[in-house]
């Protein structure tokens, strides 16, 4: 007789590739900004995803569905995916699309600024930035905060001019922005931005 902690896991399983199919099915109307492989494309301001955790893409379409993130004017990767989000009609299209990216392998992410940073100037600023996002750049779900290692260049540093310009962050219901607009204001110029940037794609070697 098959235990019931075997059927339950089984049910886990399908439920698992269930979503994975689903995700798959949803992730077609990303494919035309984000790529295939969810590389990313810089010409329409779409960063590579794949791989993200799950929990992250997940809230980011929430915020994005809800109007938190996306709706200011002057963001125009924002405003491209705030109508994309209202396509995912629950929360279980956006489990299931969020999980899929999570299984997408990480996709290669060259060098695109024309100038580049110090990474040893950029590891002083980023002390601050690693209580949150940790001192590997790998994230940390309970504070909200992404891995930044093996994101684009190009997007650290627009998702770093949004938040100083509160474009990205001032959203209501968006703790975690209004708190990256408060942790940005340490990087007093452009060549800071740079510099953390920099570092960060140092953790990557």
């Amino acid at each position: 007789v098959m235990s019931s902690v075997t059927l339950v896991g089984a049910a886990s399983a399908e439920d698992a590739e269930a979503d994975l199919a689903r995700g798959a099915q949803l992730y077609a109307l990303c494919v035309k900004c984000h790529g295939a492989n969810g590389a990313g494309k810089v010409a329409v301001a779409a960063p590579a995803i794949a791989g993200l955790p799950s929990w992250y893409v997940e809230a980011q379409l929430k915020n994005f569905k809800s109007g938190i993130r996306g709706l200011h004017a002057q963001d125009e990767g924002g405003l491209r995916m705030y109508p994309m989000s209202q396509w995912l009609r629950d929360q279980a299209d956006q489990k299931s699309v969020a999980a899929y990216v999570a299984s997408l392998t990480p996709a290669d992410t060259p060098q695109t600024l024309e100038k580049q940073g110090d990474p040893a100037r950029g590891a002083g600023y980023f002390a601050v930035c690693s209580a949150c996002h940790g001192a590997d750049g790998a994230g940390n779900q309970g504070m909200g905060a992404p891995p930044l290692v093996g994101q684009n260049d190009w997007y650290l540093y627009s998702s770093i001019k949004k938040y100083k310009g509160a474009i990205r962050g001032s959203g209501k219901g968006d703790p975690f922005g209004a708190a990256m607009i408060g942790m940005v204001a340490t990087l007093p110029n452009d060549d800071a931005i740079l510099d953390v940037i920099a570092h960060i794609e140092s953790l990557e070697k």
